[in-house]
């Protein structure tokens, strides 16, 4: 593996465990995302609900290109951008910049990292 693809895998890494991290707090404390003193059953339904699509696909998509090159790791992390592409969403229409920022570098991340393991 190429220093620039050890950088690149690491990095995705990075980004992963960082999602996975927030799909944890959300589920444990959903008013870290909700920014509500007392969050509704709603809220913290949907904060589990989160968590449980962040934590598996960060998992599998942190791991995948340490293990595996080729057209199904790329669709993986083509999946997770996707999905990190729907968080930026969310936080636009939040207006809340460190939920656009975050998942968007994600995003470019997993893009970059597909393309280079296709």
């Amino acid at each position: 593996m190429s220093a620039g693809m050890i950088v690149l895998t690491v990095l995705n890494g990075v980004v992963s465990a960082i999602g996975i991290g927030f799909g944890v707090t959300a589920a444990l404390r959903p008013s870290v995302s909700s920014h509500e003193a007392d969050p509704t059953a709603g809220e913290r339904f949907y904060a589990r609900a989160y968590a449980a699509r962040a934590v598996p696909l960060g998992l599998l998509a942190g791991a995948v290109p340490f293990f595996s090159h080729g057209a199904v790791s790329a669709l993986v992390l083509v999946v997770a951008a996707l999905a990190q592409a729907g968080d930026a969403a969310i936080g636009a229409q939040r207006r809340e910049v460190q939920m656009v920022a975050g998942p968007l570098f994600a995003c470019v991340v997993h893009v970059i990292t597909a393309i280079a393991v296709f």
